[in-house]
């Protein structure tokens, strides 16, 4: 999602803690005051959030699932509306619903960072949650005589370079007038787990997207997926390439898709990959010519694994060849013919098969 013109007007920080020895939970420590960064402060923290959700990151689209009084997005919905006093205590039941939902003992505290504003040309709503590891500054977290986490604190264990942002999502109010009660009419929903993404090639940890955020993979996937499939094929047999080269692209595309340990289709990323500046480009022009979005969402080859098995060449004169992808990948090898031995221009193609014929029919 392209974030523009954006406006983050309130800021509340609590911590929730990694449970006991008993696998009780441990109360959240509240945080009680509005935080105010400079303009320094302020344009890191919207760079950082931006990083984590915007076009250009991992972050995936989720559909709204639980939709009770007592589940996350009516509470989001609610916390764009209320005044600032309710905003602070609907914030804090944010970060007691993470706590609820971290079951695991193993599972660390945290700074929990609920925020709210406007985004885009014409200004709509937002809410984001954060949730972003604390280093050693632990001990510095509350004021003995107010109990408020302090600003000195937040810098170091929110805006620092080496800080993560583990978990990240938001609810961007979409421009059109929501229809009926169904929250998904209202919010368009983005979330980025760096732990995940990057380590177990997992969109996002169960826990965060489903227990606490109350929400699920769209069930379009699958057809986006196969979309960009069939877009990409397309945009790779008609770029001015060698055949060798064209073959290694479809090879790529394969992988990708099929073997790469990751939830997460990325067109960027792809094309960042496998083409130079130029082709790059054209290939993301070609995808939104084809209404397909270059930003990441959610794998789902559903659809289209059927075809991922499988490598197939197919010849003017009804030639084909056939075979199962990784050893298409491994043993067949495609060159170029464009002089034959009379020195006369033809479009040929050579194919080394790396194995020996076991049979004839």
């Amino acid at each position: 999602m392209n974030i523009v013109n954006l406006q983050v007007q309130r800021i509340v920080i609590h911590q929730i803690h990694q449970r006991d020895e008993d696998g009780k939970k441990v109360t959240p420590s509240r945080g009680t005051e509005f935080i105010r960064f400079d303009a320094e402060a302020m344009n890191t923290f919207k760079s950082r959030f931006i990083n984590a959700i915007g076009a250009e990151s991992k972050a995936v689209p989720m559909s709204i699932v639980n939709q009770e009084s007592t589940d996350l997005p009516p509470m989001v919905d609610m916390l764009s509306e209320c005044g600032d006093e309710d905003f602070i205590s609907l914030s804090y039941d944010v970060a007691n619903k993470l706590a609820d939902a971290q079951q695991r003992k193993n599972l660390q505290g945290g700074i929990v960072v609920v925020f709210g504003g406007l985004y885009g040309a014409t200004p709509k709503k937002f809410v984001g949650i954060m949730k972003a590891e604390i280093h050693s500054a632990y001990g510095k977290k509350v004021d003995d005589l107010t109990s408020e986490i302090t600003l000195k604190y937040i810098e170091e264990a929110l805006l620092t370079p080496a800080t993560k942002l583990y978990k990240t999502a938001a609810f961007f109010e979409k421009s059109t007038t929501p229809e009926g009660d169904d929250l998904n009419s209202k919010w368009d929903v983005l979330v980025s787990d760096s732990q995940i993404s990057q380590a177990e090639g997992k969109a996002a940890a169960l826990y965060f997207y489903s227990s606490f955020l109350g929400c699920g993979y769209p069930e379009t996937c699958a057809r986006t997926t196969k979309q960009f499939y069939d877009a990409t094929c397309e945009f790779l047999n008609d770029i001015d390439v060698s055949e060798e080269k064209r073959n290694d692209l479809h090879n790529a595309l394969v992988s990708y898709l099929k073997h790469e340990n990751s939830d997460v289709v990325n067109p960027l990323e792809f094309s960042s990959r496998y083409f130079d500046v130029e082709t790059r480009d054209s290939y993301s022009e070609f995808l939104e010519d084809k209404e397909i979005p270059n930003t990441a969402f959610t794998k789902d080859i559903e659809f289209i694994s059927g075809k991922l098995k499988t490598r197939k060449l197919s010849f003017s004169k009804d030639v084909k060849l056939i075979a199962p992808s990784q050893v298409f990948k491994e043993l067949v090898d495609i060159q170029s013919i464009n002089v034959n031995d009379a020195g006369e221009a033809v479009k040929w193609t050579k194919i080394i098969v790396k194995d020996e014929i076991v049979a004839q029919e």
